[in-house]
């Protein structure tokens, strides 16, 4: 490239420039134009700019056809420039050197001609530099797979855990869901005995006991249960004519209401009697003091 190059000489060298694939001539004949013309700078700015954020790029969006046609050619005729040198230096003649005597009687050499030996980038730098470009996009590319695939990953999680979540609560309200339905079922299913325990008292507690015959559910709900001495609790007894069966124990809660559930296989015809007892903490094998609250059958 020579000195002193035209506008439309300096502008096709400028993709080249900004890639660094000039030599010092080159490059400097080309940064003598732009020095002076305003286009070709704003030009060069944006494509060192663009090569510089090639890393970082995303996937490589293909070409234009006129566009990489336009690039090839100029390509191949660089390389065929860069190569015509070489093929006319191994075409010429050898020149012999001789030695004469000059006018004084010395030997004299004739000197060859000076030729400008200047750098080229043959076709095999050029495929080289663009087989790097390629690759610069295959890493600005990959790692834009590589950030999507992780995000995709985070996101995912997250997903998996709030989906979690929400499975428990929904476990979660479908456990009592379950449990509700089950309680009702104890206390108005068509195969539910009710007996009340209650005292001549007005302010004596008063309580039910549900019976669902069906699933030997025990259901015991009762208002105004005072709150045993400390070391004390409440027993649950089934009387039948010949055992006090123990259906476990229980405490009020601070306002006096109490509900309690058990479960035990009786015969429908042998219970005769509901009772609760006031025991110690932990219960007893058999009631040691008499009934606070009763029902019969």
């Amino acid at each position: 490239m020579s000195e002193g190059m035209t506008h439309e000489q300096a502008r096709e060298a400028l993709e080249a420039l900004a890639l660094d694939a000039l030599d010092a001539s080159e490059r400097g004949a080309v940064m003598a134009h732009v020095a002076t013309c305003a286009i070709c700078q704003s030009e060069l700015a944006a494509l060192e700019n663009t090569a510089g954020e090639l890393a970082l790029a995303a996937a490589p969006i293909p070409m234009p056809p006129a566009q990489r046609d336009r690039i090839r050619a100029r390509l191949l005729a660089r390389a065929a420039a860069d190569r015509a040198p070489e093929l006319s230096a191994a075409a010429a003649p050898q020149l012999r050197v001789e030695t004469g005597r000059s006018a004084a009687g010395g030997d004299v050499t004739p000197l060859r001609p000076y030729t400008k030996v200047r750098r080229t980038f043959g076709p095999a730098a050029w495929m080289a530099m663009a087989a790097g470009l390629v690759a610069i996009l295959g890493v600005g590319a990959f790692l834009k797979a590589s950030r999507e695939r992780d995000a995709a990953r985070q996101s995912l999680a997250a997903v998996q855990a709030a989906t979690g979540t929400q499975l428990a609560a929904l476990d979660s309200l479908r456990a009592t869901l379950t449990a509700r339905e089950r309680m009702i079922s104890s206390l108005i299913g068509p195969q539910v005995a009710v007996m009340t325990l209650a005292s001549t008292n007005p302010a004596s507690p008063t309580g039910r006991m549900f019976w669902d015959q069906q699933r030997d559910a025990w259901t015991f709900v009762a208002h105004r249960v005072p709150m045993p001495k400390t070391g004390r609790t409440y027993q649950m007894w089934l009387v039948t004519p010949t055992a006090k069966i123990s259906a476990g124990t229980f405490m009020p809660s601070p306002d006096g209401e109490v509900m309690m559930q058990a479960t035990y296989a009786l015969p429908k015809d042998s219970l005769a009697a509901v009772a609760v007892t006031d025991e110690p903490m932990g219960g007893s094998p058999q009631p040691t003091t008499a009934p606070m609250m009763v029902a019969s059958k």
